[in-house]
């Protein structure tokens, strides 16, 4: 299995409900957790909400967030595939223009 050296990988990702699928919308690899962290707290407070969710959906559990997890790339595969670490991961709430952050284990949003 060939790897790449370890990444912290930030997206911004959308969950209905607080029990509800999550999907990334955006993602962005990184060298540090520094790097990643302040990749989502620039991109984090203007993230709109996608196109096909109607506005009057929005307030009924549609959350946008932030999260930076630890991992590598999986490089021997036909498409690289992301391989997350069983570490916590730094999750991400827009509160106005800030974003506030806390950590969670692997796996939790």
């Amino acid at each position: 299995m060939t790897t790449s050296a370890v990444r912290w990988r930030a997206s911004i990702a959308l969950t209905v409900g607080g029990d509800g699928p999550v999907s990334s919308i955006v993602e962005s690899d990184h060298g540090s957790e520094g790097s990643a962290r302040e990749w989502v707290e620039r991109k984090l407070p203007r993230t709109r909400f996608p196109a096909w969710i109607p506005a009057a959906r929005r307030s009924d559990g549609v959350e946008l967030f932030g999260r930076v997890a630890r991992g590598r790339v999986l490089t021997d595969q036909l498409l690289p595939t992301w391989e997350p670490e069983a570490a916590p991961v730094w999750h991400a709430d827009r509160a106005g223009d800030q974003v506030q952050w806390r950590r969670c284990a692997a796996g939790e949003s």
